[in-house]
């Protein structure tokens, strides 16, 4: 058999990774159907629910977000780690740092929410620090002046 003849080699390939962008993985939030981004991987973790040791409020909390910050503060064990293997269904659109920005906006967002919250309820008690201070004044002169 001569070169020109020759079969071309079978090389096995590796299906490709399916790629899962943030507003495909938010629409799988729920108990029924839930994914977490950890790492720029994305897992169904919807079967593991009900044997997580923290509960299955703890990972719906994490969900429509990269929740490797949340995976990492806890301080998961290796077997916790590795088990994450089998809930793998696809990698995250962008990688880490897609995830990385995603967790920016998110924090960036949640901080504003604070701050609008915080600044609100000065607000509500604006209107009651002259009576306050009136009172504060009364009670400091009686303390004064009855002794």
């Amino acid at each position: 058999m001569s070169l020109d003849e020759a079969q071309p080699v079978q090389t096995k390939t590796e299906p490709a990774t399916k790629k899962h962008t943030l507003e495909h993985c938010k629409a799988h939030n729920k108990e029924e159907d839930c994914w977490l981004v950890i790492s720029g991987k994305v897992y169904d973790v919807t079967q593991f629910l009900d044997e997580h040791p923290g509960g299955f409020d703890i990972v719906l909390a994490a969900t429509g977000k990269d929740a490797t910050e949340d995976f990492e503060e806890i301080g998961h064990s290796n077997a916790a780690r590795e088990m994450l293997d089998k809930y793998y269904i696809g990698e995250f659109e962008g990688g880490k740092e897609a995830a990385n920005q995603v967790n920016a906006t998110a924090n960036a967002s949640a901080k504003e929410a604070k701050a609008t919250k915080t600044n609100s309820s000065l607000q509500g008690i604006l209107p009651f620090l002259p009576i306050i201070f009136v009172l504060v004044a009364i009670l400091a002169g009686y303390q004064f002046l009855g002794k």
